[in-house]
C-alpha cells in the first residue's frame, strides 16, 4: 500500500518546513465577509492551490491548472 502512495505526499521534516512556509504565505489571518466578495480571493486561493500541488508532486489536479 506505501509503494502506491505519491512520495510527495509523505510527510517528512523537509515537507513539514515547506509546508508551514506555504501557510504562512498563503493563509490570510482573517476573513471577512466583504473578502468574500473580492476577486482578488479568487486568484489568491488559486495561486496557493497552485503551489501546493506543487510542493506535493500532485500534478494538475484542479480545473484552473489545466486551463
Amino acid at each position: 500500500e506505501l509503494a502506491a502512495v505519491n512520495p510527495g505526499v509523505i510527510m517528512t521534516a523537509p515537507l513539514y518546513d515547506t509546508l508551514t512556509q506555504w501557510v504562512g504565505k498563503h493563509y490570510r489571518d482573517r476573513l471577512s465577509e466583504n473578502d468574500l466578495a473580492d476577486p482578488q480571493l479568487l486568484l489568491e486561493c488559486r495561486t496557493a492551490l497552485d503551489e501546493l500541488t506543487q510542493i506535493l508532486k500532485l500534478g494538475a489536479v484542479y480545473p484552473f491548472q489545466i486551463n
